[in-house]
């Protein structure tokens, strides 16, 4: 698999062109409709951006950091020429009148942006099932879900619609269609990534960030958008891994129990140490995140609400009305839980290199499934998958999920968490796993 940055410099030696990715792109696309997963695409406009990334190669002018290189955007983002409806029939709140710094920073490095793609409505969940849009569908199992919010900038990496996309998340919308749809993404830590020019959800937890083939494209995008070095650099050691056990405890389904203990082996292998730490108060994750985004959500959305609630589906709906009731003072004390469960994951963090876990307790299920079952009993879809996700971006620590395994056909992704403000060192620590990962399958096959 060539990475973006290799595919950047074929492009600049003439090896290869934007124009025949974009075309790629587009058959892809057509071979891949059932999935669902383009909001809008011109491709009339995309191969004219094309021929002019491969028209200053040959005025041989310098190719930046994502020249030539076709880019899906997530539907909650402005990006000049194309519509903007955030999976809704709602009218949405004024987002302004031209795309933002994230998507601006992606067209300055030479990125084709060819496409939105399909999410959650409004991001306001995290199966990729849209009562307006349609729902997206599993790459692997259409029957199956996609995950959410960020669900069709997966489905486009995972069938080659691209080599890359611009998602969001909030609770973990960027780190469970990764999963799902066995491709890598990363949450950033909070604000790393500038989300001017994009439908809020929870102005508190709202993250951007990429979903790639890779932890190297992933750093890549990272460094375009948010300006930072990311490294690339080789980790100087072996890391220390911390397995939040406790949490974990009767939170996995059995497989996916067995195929993460059977990942922690390898790396272990691979010279890391694993050890378990604990955090008690992941356990409040879910009680505090859920009044403080449902708060929020309600409050940008509060025109709409006001005129009536018209072009909201019953699901999101309900939790918006929900959200209008949440008083001050739940309010402050789910701001107060956040901070307590920020500082205890501070101290964990300051003795391990990440936390690891898997992305989701169990694989994609199927559209329409409203429970799973669990090693400890039956959990609602909603609080088994985003309970895993949620304490992160709710406390703002950069995030990768990165694929580890298979159940059925269906991928699994490792969660790996880092320190606030730490996404260089994340990042190294990525690349290093997915490569004693990937050479622990080659040992197994």
């Amino acid at each position: 698999m060539q990475s973006i940055r290799d595919t950047v410099n074929d492009i600049a030696a003439g090896k290869s062109s934007a124009l025949a990715l974009i075309e790629q792109a587009q058959e892809r696309a057509q071979a891949n409709s059932h999935l669902n997963p383009i909001a809008y695409v011109d491709w009339g406009h995309a191969r004219q951006q094309a021929r002019e990334r491969d028209q200053a190669v040959r005025l041989g002018l310098p190719c930046a950091a994502l020249h030539g290189i076709a880019v899906s955007v997530k539907d909650l983002y402005l990006v000049d020429g194309m519509p903007t409806r955030g999976g809704t029939a709602a009218a949405l709140p004024g987002l302004g009148e031209h795309e933002g710094s994230a998507v601006g920073r992606l067209r300055a490095a030479g990125a084709v942006l060819f496409a939105k793609t399909n999410m959650h409505e409004i991001a306001l969940g995290a199966t990729g099932e849209n009562a307006f849009t349609g729902d997206v569908c599993n790459p692997l199992r259409p029957l199956h879900q996609a995950g959410g919010s960020s669900s069709g900038a997966a489905v486009c990496v995972a069938t080659g619609i691209g080599l890359a996309g611009l998602g969001s998340d909030t609770g973990g919308s960027i780190r469970i269609p990764a999963a799902f749809c066995g491709v890598t993404g990363f949450k950033p830590s909070l604000g790393a990534i500038p989300l001017d020019g994009a439908l809020a959800l929870s102005w508190t937890c709202d993250h951007a960030g990429p979903l790639a083939r890779s932890v190297a494209d992933c750093a890549l995008l990272y460094e375009v958008m948010a300006q930072r070095r990311a490294g690339h650099g080789r980790i100087a050691r072996h890391p220390r891994l911390g397995v939040p056990a406790a949490w974990l405890h009767g939170r996995l389904h059995p497989q996916v129990r067995e195929a993460f203990e059977g990942t922690l082996a390898v790396l272990r292998a691979a010279g890391a140490e694993v050890v378990e730490v604990d955090a008690p108060l992941l356990a409040s994750a879910w009680s505090n995140y859920t009044p403080l985004v449902r708060a929020e959500a309600a409050w940008v959305h509060r025109a709409a609400l006001a005129a009536g609630g018209a072009g909201f589906s019953e699901a999101v709906l309900v939790p918006l009305r929900a959200g209008e009731k949440i008083s001050a003072a739940e309010y402050i004390a789910a701001l107060q839980g956040r901070g307590a469960l920020t500082a205890q994951l501070g101290q964990v963090l300051s003795g391990i290199d990440a936390l690891v876990l898997p992305t989701s307790p169990v694989p994609a299920p199927l559209r329409g499934q409203t429970e799973v079952a669990l090693e400890g009993g039956t959990m609602s879809v909603r609080e088994a998958v985003l309970g895993q996700t949620l304490p992160f971006s709710f406390c703002g620590l950069p995030a990768l999920s990165l694929p580890f395994g298979a159940i059925d056909g269906l991928p699994l992704g490792l969660q790996v968490v880092g320190r606030a403000d730490g996404d260089p060192a994340l990042l190294a620590l990525g690349s290093w796993l997915e490569q004693r990962i990937s050479a622990g399958k080659g040992e197994a096959g």
